[in-house]
Formats: C-alpha cells, structure tokens, sequence
C-alpha cells in the first residue's frame, strides 16, 4: 500500500454510533427515544453527523445517487465497492434540463472521458476519482440543492459546474463557499465572476465575457454600425456581456452613444412564462420603431429562439453570443418526450445574415486527439465547452495531486485550489493521452513536494490562469449558420487573445441557393 493510499484510509470519515436512550429537544418538539434508538425524525440525525436521515430509529447514510432531486450518475471508481481510501470522489453539477440542458451531456460526456483517462493510468498514486453527476436544471434553486447533496452525503470536495453564470454564482455564494467547496466551471462566462468574493474557491476554465464584449464592440465599429440595440437576458450572463458591448463600444464612439443610437433592452429570462413574453413582445415592437443597424441578443437557446421568432421577417441582422450557438434555433426545441416546446427559426434572410461569438473552439494536434476519443466513447461529436470541462476534470486531478504533495492526502476545497494555484508554472504537462506519461510525470512532480509547479496544456489551449480570478485568457471566433445543411460554421478567430482583432473572415452564407 502506498503512503498517500494508507494516510487517506487513516482519515476516512466515521460515524459513531449511539447506544443509549437519548431525549431530544427540538424547537416546537420533543422525541422521547426508545432504548435503542438514536432518532425520531431526520432532524436528529443531524447531531450524529451529515449525510444521515432516520431509519426506523437508526440514523443511516443516505443514499448517494438521488434521482429525485437530479443526482442520478455515477461513474469513475464507485465509492461505495471500494476499499476506504482509495476513492476520492467529486461532483459534476450541469444543465440537462432547463434553458442551457442542450449543452450538460457532451459537458458531463467530457468529464466522463478525462476520469476514465485518469483511473486507466493509475489515478493520483493509486488513489482513484469517482464521480456523482447531478443535473442543475439551469436553475439557481435546483442546483443548491444537488450542491447541497453532493456536499453533505458524498463529501466532495470539489464540483465541476455549474452551466450558466448566474446558477454558478448562486451556487455558490448559497452553499460551496460556506462548506469550503472548489468549484470550476467549464462555460460561465459573465464577467461578474472575476472579482467575486470568492476564497479562492471559484475557478473556470472558460474565458471572461469582457474579452467576448470587446469582440463585439471591435466588430461593430469595424462595420460602421450607427445605430445598435444590445437585447438580453436580465441574469449575470445577460447583464454582464451587455454591459462590455456598451462600455466598450461606446467609449470614444463618434457620434457619441446616446439613448437614440445605442439602446439596451432586458427581458425576464426564467422561463416562457407570460412575464418574459410581455418583455419579449414590448422589445418587438419597439424595434419597429428604433430600426437599428444591428442587434445583439444575449440569450440561451430556449429564450433567445423565442424572441427571434417574434421578429422574424422583419430583416434585422442579428450578432448572437456563445449562449445560443445551437443547431436548435434551425430545428426547434423539444423536451424529453420529445414534445415541441419553441419552434425553429424559418426565416432565411434573418439566418443567412446572423453571426454569433464563442470562445475560441479548441484546435491543433493535442484536441483533434481529444475528439477522436471523444467520437470513439459516445460516437458522436463533442459538443460546446466540452474541451472546457474536459480540462477542468484534469485540473483538479492535479490539483488534488499537489494537495497530497503539500500534505492533503484527503484534501479540501481549499486545499486543491491552492493546488490549482501551482499549475502555472515549472514543467510543461499536456492533459490526455496524445502524449502518454504526461499526466503520470505531472502527479510525480506535484506530490513530489509542497513547493514543486507544473504548467499544464489543455485540449482547449494553454491554461494560464491568473490565480487572483481564477480564470485563463483565451481567444475568440465567430461562426455562423449553413442554412442549407442545417449546422454551425466556424468562421474562424478574430482575437487570438493577445494581438489584434482581424474579422477578414466573417462571410454570410453565399454558397445557399436560399441565401441568393
């Protein structure tokens, strides 16, 4: 058994149990217990230790998957057949319900590849990950509670996720921060997130918004666009982007941004409920009135389809953001019966004329390798931020790695991110198996000591995080529809995140005989 196997077992989590009669005293009751009972309700459990519920007056671990609140996968190394202290186990929090649930399976797919990855190459010195997935529903209330549970009945220290901006920070602030929890999300893009009061403890492997804020700015004054109307979801994604496309550019903008040239339009983003189509057809008609040059739509799929359709054929050109970069806009949205719940766009002068942005699409040797083990496992092709959470698995395995080499052998939230904190330096690791050894040479160096720093490489690019936001510069592309054959078209990057912009590229569809 090796050193870091042995310490972990040596501090694996009991509960002790009670044998004599106990009274408890609640507020607006009290339980007078049998002999040999060490409860009457679930609330008396919580004295014992967390993750119990009552049983017959026993207090027992509660089950680890609950599909009834969402938390219903496991994989990696099941915790629950293995020896103590050979599993450590952590959480998946992603969208496969709600307005983003389009984007959860190819992100949860990719966390699945990187720890079978990981597990097949021994694992963290022979210490192997296991994984509890719950769905965040894209909502705030639905993910606290499977944050809640993954914390409390699976111990994890760490969660990738969540989807949206505005679930991860909720998620946060409401349950990870106060238990000390990590989290890393793959595609929560708002800039709000860089200078939140975080510990330390909230990471992404997916640029700021600010830096697609400024791509839109720099296409649209490269454009000559006068007059703009920026429309969008009234969240931390929506308002964050929107206000980088107004401040950036609207500073130095001649004829200086006015109410009458550059007009910005909220719009509730909960759901297709009566109040957000209000907002939604107020904005529609207005735009009859302002007849911009362009408008931007910060939106996710299921919102921002549903205000295009309520503008259809009226020929405004449209630029998108990463949020709606989804062939569901051509072919509509269904829920899981396969029920229509928002129709597809069937306009084509307003399909053949939109753009949209995104971070950069990974590329090069090291993702092609990626997506062929990606294409080989769940024989389709990887989805959006699906490099992005692969990377984040692979950066808390190495985080986890310097915590047991600073002494952690069963590390916390925060130990892990100061782990993290050492991936920005020293030899260079390459996540994957495109290079075998890699990831073994990184877990070597980084339980080597409490000191000792790699600079890793992931599929979606070089990972240097600037560790007082906890976030890695990237660049951005922009894409477009092929109407025709009904799927995205990379246009290629107009900021490679470091020297100019260069949008020679960006071209409307004009090989569709319906874009003539």
């Amino acid at each position: 058994m090796n050193p870091l196997t042995a310490s972990i077992q040596g501090a694996w989590w009991r509960v002790a149990a009670v044998s004599f009669a106990l009274v408890i005293a609640t507020p607006g009751c009290t339980a007078i217990l049998d002999f040999d009972d060490q409860c009457a309700s679930d609330d008396d459990c919580k004295a014992v230790g967390r993750g119990l519920r009552c049983d017959v007056g026993q207090c027992v671990a509660k089950a680890l998957l609950a599909p009834e609140i969402g938390c219903d996968r496991l994989y990696g190394e099941d915790p629950r057949n293995a020896a103590p202290g050979s599993v450590i186990t952590i959480g998946t929090l992603l969208p496969f319900s709600g307005a983003l649930g389009s984007y959860g399976p190819g992100m949860d797919n990719a966390v699945r590849l990187a720890v079978s990855e990981i597990n097949q190459n021994g694992g963290i010195k022979g210490v192997k990950l296991g994984v509890i997935g719950c769905d965040s529903g894209t909502s705030v209330e639905k993910a606290a509670i499977a944050a809640r549970h993954m914390i409390e009945v699976g111990n994890v220290p760490a969660i990738i996720g969540a989807g949206g901006s505005t679930v991860t920070i909720e998620t946060f602030n409401r349950v990870a921060r106060e238990e000390k929890v990590l989290m890393i999300s793959p595609s929560s893009t708002s800039p709000g997130i860089s200078n939140l009061p975080d510990d330390g403890l909230l990471w992404r492997t997916v640029p700021s918004d600010a830096i697609q804020g400024n791509a839109i700015a720099a296409y649209m004054r490269e454009q000559g666009f006068q007059k703009i109307v920026v429309v969008n979801r009234n969240d931390a994604y929506g308002n964050g982007l929107a206000s980088v496309v107004s401040s950036r550019f609207c500073a130095g903008a001649s004829p200086p941004c006015t109410e009458g040239n550059f007009v910005n339009r909220l719009y509730n983003p909960d759901n297709l409920s009566s109040a957000q189509a209000e907002d939604q057809d107020r904005i529609a008609v207005e735009l009859e009135t302002l007849s911009p040059d362009v408008v931007v739509l910060v939106g996710y799929t299921n919102d921002g389809l549903s205000f295009l359709n309520k503008v259809k054929q009226k020929g405004y050109r449209f630029i998108l953001t990463d949020g709606m970069r989804d062939p569901a806009l051509i072919n509509g949205v269904f829920d899981d019966e396969s029920n229509l719940l928002v129709p597809g766009l069937d306009d084509d002068g307003l399909l053949c004329g939109l753009i949209g942005t995104n971070p950069s699409s990974p590329g090069g040797e090291l993702y092609n390798g990626f997506e062929r083990r990606y294409s080989a496992n769940f024989q389709t092709s990887s989805t959006t931020f699906a490099g992005h959470a692969y990377d984040a698995a692979y950066v808390v395995a190495l985080g986890i790695a310097a915590a047991a080499g600073a002494g952690n052998a069963t590390p916390g939230g925060r130990d892990i991110a100061e782990g993290i904190a050492r991936l920005t330096r020293g030899e260079e690791i390459v996540v994957g198996v495109v290079e075998p050894g890699n990831f073994g040479r990184g877990v070597e160096l980084l339980t080597s000591s409490d000191i000792v720093g790699v600079d890793i490489k992931g599929v979606t690019g070089a990972l240097d995080f600037d560790t007082s936001v906890g976030e890695a510069p990237s660049g951005i592309e922009m894409w477009r529809f092929a109407v025709d054959g009904e799927e995205i078209v990379n246009l290629g990057v107009v900021f490679d995140g470091k020297e100019g912009y260069d949008f020679s590229a960006i071209t409307a569809d004009t090989t569709s005989e319906r874009c003539q």
